[in-house]
């Protein structure tokens, strides 16, 4: 059984997937930033660079977006165009841009540039696989090019004609938008991290959808009403509660925060982020088994490669990911254990690469990068450590200032609050942050008042009550 957690608050929305009460997936989206990924912006080429065939475009963001050109692409510097981004800015990077414009339905993807019908690879039944394909080549008439997505397995003729004619129509509103006024502009908004998650992953094995938020409330009863009624009953409103907390979604993100992390078995994996790359490490811990060791190191591994695609999941790690299973002298062993590794990475959304054990037990994963890491949002560099150690950020701390005005809200009288927290996050906050603290103020109707004190605990906040 599968329960979405969405949790709304003034600096981020997250969504955290449960599966069998256990956390499985983890979105966030920082308000702050705001997600780019997926929206169609008319953008004003500013430099070809014929010898990479690249270009760069201003698509209205602080950086020049990057876009990468096919040969027969005739795009000149000063021409307008249509593109969509398909990476986010990371560090000092622009946005990633692709000219070849895509909309996501809940059973198909919509390429109006394209003349080809594609299927999901993950739709493995031929028969249906030949079903779906005869339904769309019935309906579309246009050589317009989609891509049959796993969703539509099962789905009627109606169904697929209504997501097709639904999708051209926002097309043809997009086209209209490119031609009005002049230089960069937003022609679409993709779907916020939690709809887009619901539109194209709910299921028969859904349990609940649980968000504190009343405007989020109504967006998904209205979303759910164009996909399936019968899915709205699922819906649950915890209005301006902490639903983190009282999901037990906020104890399972702290233990994904933490370098070591617990087999049930008594083993262990350490994770650590370098610069280039993430290594992951297996221990067998306590767990000494009451068996052969040669068994024991064998059924550590196991169990460790189930963790280890479940950990790389929800902290989103990506890039290149070095494993350092225990040597394990049986090759039967070793191709089970990469059988494994394997199976559990393919359930995964995003596109990862097992490329094979060595004879030191070092498997190496290349899996895509579309975002930036849970722990980005969660920690930040301690300068008092010379980066060798994290603490919390100055964004969770915000998180945590709101949830706390929450529960005074609900449980007490008070509307005059003082909020002591260390000197250095005060001043961040001030500088960074102020917007937010006035947001959360006016949104519970308390006045909150932030003193920095150089002896609190950088992770510390204090809340004093006033009359």
């Amino acid at each position: 059984m599968k329960d979405i957690i969405i949790e709304s608050l003034i600096s981020s929305e997250k969504v955290a997937v449960l599966e069998d009460n256990k956390l499985s997936e983890v979105y966030i989206e920082d308000n702050k930033k705001n997600k780019k990924v997926s929206n169609i912006y008319r953008g004003i080429v500013k430099k070809v660079l014929p010898g990479i065939e690249a270009c760069f475009v201003d698509i209205g963001f602080d950086r020049l977006a990057y876009l990468q050109l096919k040969k027969e692409d005739n795009i000149k510097a000063g021409q307008e165009i249509m593109v969509q981004v398909n990476k986010e800015e990371i560090g000092n990077k622009g946005a990633k841009l692709n000219l070849e414009i895509s909309l996501s339905g809940r059973y198909i993807v919509y390429i109006p540039s394209n003349d080809r019908i594609t299927m999901s690879n993950k739709i493995t039944d031929e028969k249906e696989r030949f079903r779906l394909k005869k339904l769309a080549k019935s309906i579309i008439k246009d050589n317009t090019g989609i891509i049959i997505r796993t969703e539509a397995v099962g789905c009627s003729l109606e169904d697929l004609k209504e997501d097709i004619e639904n999708l051209k129509s926002q097309y043809d509103l997009i086209l209209k938008e490119f031609k009005l006024g002049i230089g960069p502009k937003l022609l679409y908004k993709s779907l916020d991290f939690a709809s887009k998650y619901i539109k194209d992953y709910i299921s028969e094995d859904l349990g609940k959808i649980v968000t504190n938020d009343e405007k989020k409330y109504n967006e998904l009863k209205e979303l759910l009403k164009s996909i399936e009624k019968k899915y709205v009953d699922k819906i649950i409103l915890e209005k301006n509660k902490d639903v983190f907390d009282i999901y037990n979604v906020n104890s399972q993100i702290q233990k994904c925060l933490n370098k070591k992390v617990w087999l049930s078995s008594g083993g262990y994996l350490i994770i650590e982020k370098t610069e280039a790359l993430t290594v992951i490490d297996v221990n067998t811990g306590k767990n000494i088994g009451n068996i052969k060791l040669r068994d024991t190191i064998y059924k550590t591994n196991l169990e460790a490669a189930i963790e280890i695609a479940r950990q790389i999941k929800i902290r989103d790690i990506s890039g290149i990911i070095i494993i350092d299973f225990i040597d394990m002298e049986k090759e039967s062993q070793k191709r089970e254990l990469i059988k494994v590794l394997e199976e559990e990475l393919s359930k995964d959304k995003r596109k990862s690469k097992v490329l094979g054990m060595t004879k030191l037990g070092l498997v190496e994963i290349a899996r895509r990068r579309e975002k930036d890491p849970i722990y980005n949002y969660y920690l930040d560099e301690c300068n008092l450590c010379k980066g060798d150690s994290f603490v919390i950020s100055t964004k969770t701390i915000i998180d945590n200032i709101e949830k706390e005005t929450m529960r005074i809200k609900e449980h007490t009288s008070y509307n005059n609050i003082t909020i002591e927290i260390n000197k250095k996050v005060y001043e961040d906050i001030n500088k960074n942050f102020e917007d937010i603290i006035k947001s959360i103020s006016k949104k519970y109707s308390i006045n909150l008042e932030l003193k920095g004190l150089p002896e609190i605990n950088i992770e510390k906040v204090n809340i004093i009550y006033n009359s």
